[in-house]
C-alpha cells in the first residue's frame, strides 16, 4: 500500500511581512523614545553637574571664611585662639550639612604624623575616609579639591608669613548622590509619560489607518474576481484619495480591457477558422510543389547520370589509349604531346566529377569509394593538369612526398583528386612568382589504418584580405549561411571541406611566412590487403649533378635521388656550371649525368643552347634538360641530338626514373626485375569474357587485360554474352551496363539463371559514376564495380583480387571435404605470404563479429531482408580477405539466398541459413578468445 506524499508545505510570503500597525508603532513610539531618552540624560547629567559644583562651591566659601576668621584672631593668646578655633569648627559643621568633617593640618611641627607627615592642628568630625600626605601638599600655594575613591575634600591655605598650615574640609557625598538619584527618578518619570502619549496617539492612527486599508483591500479583492464596477469610497486622507482614485482607474481599465478582450477573441477564432481553410489548401499546393521538385531532382539526377555516361565513354577510350601509346618509342616531344591529351582528358573527367559531386553533397547521396590508389602517383598527376596554369603565373609546383608513404593504399582516388586540385588550384590564383610546395606524408597510422596528411602552402600576393577571411571562414564554419554568396575560390573549397567531412578527415589553413598560407588536409586511409611490395630501384656509385636555380625543385629533385642511392651535387650558381664540369674532368671526376634546368637560360635561348652543345661536346656529358613544356618546346628541337632526355616540370617520380634508366644504360641493366609475371596469383591464363558494345572500350579492355596475361575473348552485346557464356566456361566477366536490346543487368540474370558449375564473378563497367548505382547493381546480382574510365591500376587490381578469391579459396575448399575454421596457409596467401597484414586483417574481421552477431540477430526480429543482405554481403567481403572457409561458405549461401529477394515485400528466409552463419560467428568468437594470433603467425620472435 502506497502511502500518499504529504504537499510541500510553500511558506507565504505574507507570513514574513511586517503588519502596518506594527510599523505605525515602529515609526511613533521610535522617535518618541529616543528623544524622551535623550532629552532626560541631558537633563540628568546637567542636574548632577549642578549638584557638584553647588557642593564644591560651599566647600570652597567654608574654607575661605574660616581661614578669614583664623587670620583675624592673629594676636590672641594661643590657648584661647586654639579654643575659639574648635568652636569655629563645630559651628561650621552644625551650620552646613553637606560638611562631613574640618580639619587644619600643618606641614611642619614636633608631633608629625609617621603616616601622613603631617600634624593635626585641630579637628571637628570623623576621620577622612582618604587621608592627606605631605606628598599632596607639597609645592602647592594654592587651594585646591582632592577627591580619592568615595571621599572628597577641598583645600584651601592658612597665610601668616610662611605658608605651613591648611585647612581641609571634607564635604558630604551622599548629598551629593541623593540629589542625583532624584533628577534621574524625575527623568524616568517623564519618559514614561511621554511614552504613553506617543502610545496612546499611535494606536489611534494605526486603527484608523488599518480600517480603512482593510475596506480598501476587501474592495480590491472584489475587483480582482471580477466585480469590476466595485468602487472605493473617498476618505480623509490626500494620498490614500489619490491610491483610491489609482484602484478605481484600474478597475474601470479592466473591464474596457475585458470588453476589447471578448471581442478579440471572437474575432481571431473566426480568423482562426479563415486560416485553417487556407492552410489546408496551402499543404495541398506544397504537396505539388514538393512531387514536383522530387521529379525535378529525378530528371535531373537523370540528366546528369546520362551526361556522365555520354562523355566518360569517349573519355575512356581517349585516356586509356594515351596510356597504351605512352608505353610506346615516342620521342619527348610525342610524349609531352600525349601528356597533354591525357592531362586534359583527365581534367574534363574532374571537373564532370566536380559536377556530379556538388549535386551529390546538396541532395546527401555521396558515398565514397574504397579501391586501391597510389596516392603519390595521384598527387603527381593532380600537378601535372594544374602546371600550365602555375606556369602562367610564372609558379612552379613542387610535390614532396615522403618516402615512409605506402605506395598502395585503399580509398577514393577520384574524390582525393578533386579536394587536391581545389586545394592547388585555390593556392595558383592566390600566388605568383615563387614556388607552391605540396608535402605529403604519413601522419598516424593504427593496425590497417593511416592518416596522411597533404599541405599546400601558396605565396599569397594575389589574394586580398577580403578573400582570405571568406576562405578561413568555409573552412571553420561547419553550416554554411543558405543565402550567402560563394566566390569561385570559395565554391571548389566548400566541395573539399564536404568531401573531407564525408572521408572522415579533417581540413583546415594555417598562417605561412610572408603573408602566405598553408591549407592542409588529414586523409584517414586503409592499407590495401594484397598490396605487393615492389622492388626498389636502385643506382649505388651514380653521382648526378643537378643545376638549378630555384632552390625548391632542387630539393626534390635530390630527394628522389638519394631514394635510388644516386649522390646529388647540387649546384645552386650557375654560371660556374662550366668552370665546376671542367674542374671535375681536371680531377677525372664527371658526374654521371647532369639535370639542367632551363631556367638559367632566361630569355637568352640561344646563349643556354650553345652552353649545353659545349658541355656535350667538350666534357661528354649525359645532360637531361629540366624544364617548363613551354620551355623544353623552345629548346628541343636544336638539343634533340645532343640531350639524352627532357624531362618536364613538376618532376615526378616515374619521369625521372625514366631518365635516369636512358641516361644510365649500364645501371639498368644491374636493377632488379620488376615484371609483374611473378606476382600473378594464377598459374594458367584465366579465360576472362569482356563485354561493351563500345568498340574502343571494348579494345581498350582486352589490350589492357592482355597485358596481364590473361586470355581475353569480347562480346558486342548482351546476347552474345550470354551466348557464349552458355557454349564456354569464362572464370570472370566484365560487364558494360547501358547497352543497346539486352541491356548488362538483363544479361546477368540470364547468365545467373543457367550457371550449375557455382559462381562466376561478374565485374560491372558501366560509365555512370554514382554510388546508388553500384548498390543497385549489386544487389542485381554483379560481383563488384568499376566506373569509367578504367585505368591499368584498376582493373589490375580488381582481376588479382577476385583471381586470388577463386583459386586458393574457391578450388581449394571444394577440394576439402570438411573445410577448417580458420585456416592460417590460406590468409597467408591472401595476403602474398605478408604475416603482419593476414594477422591485421583477421583480427579486423573478428573484432567486428560482436556488433555484427547483434545487427543480424536485430535484422531477423524485425525481417528486414535488405538490410541483412547488406550485412551479409558485407561480412563476405570480409571473409574474402581471411582464411575462414567455414564463415565465408556461410555468408555466400546466405547472400546467394538473399540476392533475389531483394525487390520482394514480404520474403521467404531460411532461418536455417541464417542460423548457420551465426552458428560459425559464434564459433570463430570462441576460436579467438583462447588463440594467440603473433604465435599463430610466427610474429612473436620478429616482435
Amino acid at each position: 500500500m502506497t502511502v500518499p506524499t504529504p504537499p510541500v508545505q510553500v511558506p507565504d510570503p505574507s507570513s514574513r511581512a511586517v503588519s502596518l500597525r506594527a510599523l505605525i508603532f515602529r515609526l511613533t513610539l521610535g522617535p518618541a523614545l529616543i528623544l524622551a531618552l535623550v532629552l532626560g540624560g541631558l537633563l540628568t547629567q546637567q542636574q548632577v553637574s549642578d549638584r557638584r559644583q553647588l557642593l564644591l562651591s560651599h566647600g570652597h566659601a567654608s574654607a575661605e571664611q574660616l581661614a578669614e576668621l583664623i587670620e583675624l584672631s592673629d594676636g590672641q593668646p594661643l590657648q584661647q585662639r586654639l579654643d575659639w578655633l574648635h568652636k569655629s569648627l563645630l559651628a561650621l559643621m552644625l551650620e552646613k550639612d553637606m560638611v562631613r568633617s574640618v580639619h587644619i593640618y600643618s606641614i611642619k611641627g614636633d608631633q608629625l604624623d609617621a603616616d601622613t607627615g603631617l600634624q593635626v592642628l585641630a579637628t571637628a568630625g570623623p576621620r577622612p575616609r582618604s587621608p592627606i600626605t605631605d606628598l599632596h601638599l607639597k609645592d602647592r600655594e594654592e587651594g585646591f579639591i582632592f577627591e580619592k575613591g568615595s571621599g572628597i575634600q577641598v583645600l584651601h591655605p592658612l597665610r601668616a608669613g610662611e605658608l605651613t598650615c591648611w585647612i581641609a574640609i571634607e564635604l558630604h557625598r551622599p548629598y551629593f548622590t541623593i540629589g542625583a538619584y532624584q533628577v534621574a527618578l524625575a527623568a524616568l518619570l517623564g519618559l514614561i509619560l511621554c511614552t504613553l502619549a506617543a502610545l496612546t496617539w499611535s494606536i489611534f492612527l494605526s486603527e484608523r489607518l488599518a480600517r480603512y486599508l482593510e475596506r480598501m483591500g476587501k474592495a480590491v479583492e472584489e475587483i480582482g474576481q471580477g466585480q469590476l464596477d466595485r468602487r472605493i469610497a473617498p476618505g480623509e486622507n490626500r494620498e490614500l484619495n489619490v491610491l483610491a482614485e489609482h484602484i478605481n482607474q484600474m478597475a474601470q481599465n479592466f473591464a474596457s480591457y475585458q470588453e476589447e478582450a471578448t471581442t478579440n477573441l471572437l474575432q481571431s477564432m473566426d480568423d482562426l477558422r479563415q486560416s485553417l481553410d487556407s492552410m489546408e489548401e496551402q499543404n495541398i499546393e506544397l504537396d505539388l510543389a514538393r512531387k514536383k521538385a522530387l521529379e525535378a531532382s529525378r530528371v535531373k539526377s537523370t540528366f546528369l547520370a546520362n551526361t556522365s555516361h555520354e562523355i566518360r565513354t569517349p573519355l575512356n577510350g581517349i585516356i586509356g589509349f594515351t596510356n597504351l601509346l605512352l608505353k610506346t618509342e615516342v620521342d619527348e616531344l610525342q610524349q609531352d604531346y600525349l601528356q597533354t591529351i591525357l592531362r586534359s582528358s583527365e581534367n574534363l573527367l574532374t571537373t564532370i566529377n566536380d559536377v556530379l559531386d556538388f549535386s551529390r553533397i546538396e541532395s546527401g547521396n555521396l558515398v565514397l569509394d574504397h579501391i586501391p590508389l597510389n596516392l603519390g602517383q595521384l598527387l603527381e598527376e593532380t600537378l601535372q593538369i594544374l602546371a600550365p596554369f602555375a606556369h602562367e603565373n610564372r609558379i612552379e609546383l613542387v610535390p614532396l612526398i615522403d618516402e615512409q608513404l605506402p605506395t598502395t593504399l585503399i580509398g577514393d582516388p577520384l574524390r582525393i583528386k578533386q579536394v587536391l586540385t581545389n586545394l592547388v588550384g585555390n593556392a595558383v590564383r592566390s600566388s605568383t612568382d615563387g614556388n607552391i610546395p605540396v608535402r605529403a606524408s604519413v601522419q598516424s597510422s593504427r593496425d590497417a589504418e593511416i592518416v596522411v596528411r597533404i599541405s599546400v602552402t601558396d605565396l599569397g600576393n594575389r589574394i586580398d584580405e577580403e578573400g582570405r577571411r571568406e576562405l578561413r571562414q568555409l573552412l571553420e564554419n561547419s553550416a554554411q549561411n543558405p543565402g550567402q554568396q560563394i566566390s569561385s575560390n570559395g565554391l571548389g573549397l566548400a566541395i573539399a571541406r564536404s568531401l573531407m567531412e564525408r572521408m572522415r578527415g579533417s581540413i583546415g589553413i594555417d598562417e605561412a611566412a610572408g603573408g602566405g598560407a598553408t591549407f592542409w588536409v588529414h586523409i584517414p586511409l586503409h592499407l590495401e590487403r594484397n598490396r605487393n611490395q615492389p622492388a626498389q630501384e636502385q643506382f649505388p656509385g651514380t653521382r648526378i649533378l643537378v643545376a638549378d636555380t630555384n632552390r625548391m625543385t632542387r630539393l626534390q629533385v635530390s630527394q628522389l635521388l638519394k631514394q635510388w642511392q644516386v649522390e646529388a651535387i647540387e649546384l645552386d650558381d650557375t654560371s660556374t656550371l662550366q668552370p665546376a664540369l671542367e674542374q671535375m674532368w681536371n680531377h677525372d671526376a664527371l658526374p654521371d649525368a647532369v639535370i639542367i634546368d632551363t631556367a638559367i637560360a632566361g630569355d637568352d635561348v640561344t646563349s643556354f643552347v650553345a652552353t649545353i652543345q659545349q658541355l656535350v661536346d667538350t666534357y661528354q656529358c649525359r645532360v637531361i634538360i629540366q624544364g617548363s613544356p613551354v620551355e623544353l618546346r623552345r629548346c628541343y628541337e636544336q638539343l634533340r641530338t645532343r640531350v639524352l632526355t627532357f624531362l618536364a616540370k613538376p618532376v615526378t617520380r616515374d619521369n625521372l626514373l625514366r631518365a635516369l634508366r636512358r641516361s644510365l644504360p649500364q645501371q639498368a641493366h644491374n636493377r632488379p626485375a620488376t615484371t609483374n609475371q611473378s606476382t600473378l596469383p594464377w598459374t594458367a591464363p584465366p579465360r576472362v569474357l569482356a563485354v561493351d558494345d563500345h568498340e574502343a572500350n571494348r579494345h581498350l579492355v582486352s589490350e589492357l587485360l592482355r597485358a596481364l596475361a590473361i586470355d581475353v575473348t569480347i562480346a558486342d552485346s548482351g546476347e552474345q554474352a550470354v551466348r557464349l557464356c552458355g557454349q564456354q566456361r569464362f572464370d570472370m566477366v566484365f560487364m558494360d551496363i547501358q547497352m543497346p536490346g539486352m541491356d548488362g543487368i538483363e544479361a546477368t540474370r540470364k547468365i545467373r539463371a543457367a550457371e550449375k558449375d557455382g559462381r562466376m564473378p561478374i565485374i560491372a563497367l558501366t560509365a555512370h559514376a554514382g554510388a546508388e548505382e553500384k548498390a543497385r547493381l549489386l544487389s542485381a546480382g554483379l560481383d563488384d564495380y568499376l566506373s569509367k574510365p578504367v585505368s591499368e591500376n584498376q582493373l589490375n587490381n580488381m582481376v588479382k583480387r577476385w583471381m586470388k578469391i577463386l583459386v586458393p579459396g574457391g578450388q581449394a575448399a571444394r577440394q576439402q571435404g570438411n573445410p577448417r575454421l580458420v585456416d592460417i596457409a590460406e590468409s597467408l596467401e591472401l595476403s602474398n605470404r605478408d604475416a603482419t597484414l593476414a594477422r591485421d586483417m583477421l583480427q579486423m574481421l573478428i573484432k567486428g563479429l560482436v556488433a555484427d552477431e547483434q545487427e543480424l540477430n536485430r535484422c531477423r526480429a524485425n525481417n528486414d531482408h535488405r538490410g541483412l543482405f547488406e550485412l551479409v554481403h558485407r561480412l563476405h567481403g570480409g571473409c574474402c580477405y581471411c582464411g575462414v572457409p567455414r564463415l565465408r561458405e556461410a555468408t555466400a549461401a546466405l547472400q546467394e539466398h538473399l540476392r533475389p529477394q531483394q525487390s520482394d515485400d514480404n520474403p521467404d528466409i531460411d532461418q536455417q541459413k541464417v542460423e548457420a552463419v551465426t552458428r560459425e560467428i559464434r564459433a570463430l568468437r570462441e576460436w579467438s578468445s583462447e588463440q594467440d594470433l603473433d604465435i599463430l603467425f610466427g610474429l612473436t620472435a620478429s616482435a
